[in-house]
């Protein structure tokens, strides 16, 4: 798991520890994602949901003994010289995602659980048993897919899975053959049980870290697939899956918002404190910032000021400076400008 984690950290840009976990395990702070962003790592949002604080120190605390990353009082890390040879002499090896742009759409755990139990019951099923163990997966997951089943039509669920799976491994395997190899071998069927992630990867030549990958990349791209093609696995699946990138409740604020609402009428209209509205607004800011009317939200007045106060294009080194007692209103407006300075210099 050390390549895995080291793959996250730069040698010219210090980055925060606990941004990249909470990154990983997706805890979806508006300052996370900010930081997420700048650290052009927003797409790893919940890549590693399992990931644990005690293992990811333990590997930190590793890759620093190795003289491979650098941790300073501020717990910033950066890649060593040696860190860099490293990341380069793996990064050839890497498995390489394909979907991640899709980071929003599912949360690839509680997909899995879903699609393999599905197909599971649509395998047996097929050969007409009824007295098999099941997968195990959450309670509500066992009875979504008992439910998808009794509204299935009996007649053409298999044939009409099996065509959507071999849609949907054709379409993998352009991707990736490993995406579709893993899939495939991934399912229980009927007599069947499914390869370990331990023989998927011997059998692929992948380390443990490239099949973390992997499978959360395959999950994306089932969860893809699945939102724009009609058939069983769009309606086993599509529950779980989210209508935007944005939380519900910052899209709702942002419909508000679009509407003509000031931000303390859509805090009255919603019943929510205004720094609530303002996290929302910055969410909208960081990940759909197309949606939002940039001269209305931070006049150009106020982007004068901010660029006289915050000069240079690497916003990653500016610190807030209140000039008056402050009421969230002027961090919301440094914090905006600097989600759009930032932007401006990526692109």
């Amino acid at each position: 798991m050390n390549s895995y984690i080291l793959r996250f950290f730069s040698y010219h840009q210090p980055r925060r520890i606990r941004v990249i976990e909470n990154l990983l395990t997706s805890r979806r702070t508006v300052a996370n994602l900010f930081w997420g962003q700048q650290y052009g790592l927003l797409p790893w949002l919940g890549a590693d949901r399992q990931l644990q604080r005690a293992e990811y120190d333990a590997i930190i605390s590793d890759l620093v003994a190795q003289h491979l990353l650098t941790v300073d009082d501020h717990q910033q890390a950066r890649l060593t010289t040696a860190g860099v040879q490293r990341q380069e002499e793996e990064r050839d090896r890497q498995y390489r995602p394909h979907f991640l742009d899709w980071y929003w759409l599912a949360n690839t755990n509680q997909l899995a659980q879903r699609l393999f139990l599905g197909m599971q019951v649509v395998s047996e099923f097929a050969y007409h048993n009824a007295q098999y163990a099941p997968v195990t997966v959450g309670y509500g997951h066992l009875l979504a897919v008992k439910q998808w089943f009794r509204r299935a039509d009996r007649r053409q669920l298999v044939t009409a899975t099996y065509r959507d799976l071999d849609q949907l491994t054709r379409g993998l395997a352009n991707a990736d053959q490993r995406l579709a190899a893993v899939l495939v071998d991934g399912l229980v069927g009927h007599g069947l049980p499914a390869w370990t992630n331990a023989q998927l990867a011997r059998r692929l030549d992948l380390s443990t870290a490239d099949m973390l990958t992997l499978n959360h990349d395959l999950l994306l791209g089932v969860a893809a697939y699945c939102q724009h093609v009609p058939g069983p696995l769009h309606d086993l699946l599509v529950p779980l899956l989210n209508p935007g990138p944005l939380s519900q409740s910052a899209a709702r604020t942002l419909d508000l918002y679009r509407q003509g609402r000031t931000l303390d009428q859509i805090a009255a209209n919603r019943q929510l404190k205004l720094s609530t509205v303002r996290e929302h607004l910055l969410e909208v800011a960081i990940i759909c910032p197309d949606q939002l009317d940039w001269a209305r939200l931070l006049p150009a007045a106020r982007r004068a000021a901010l660029a006289k106060q915050y000069p240079g294009p690497d916003v990653t080194n500016w610190h807030f400076q209140p000039t008056e007692p402050d009421d969230g209103a002027a961090f919301f407006d440094y914090r905006l400008f600097q989600i759009q300075q930032g932007r401006e210099h990526h692109e």
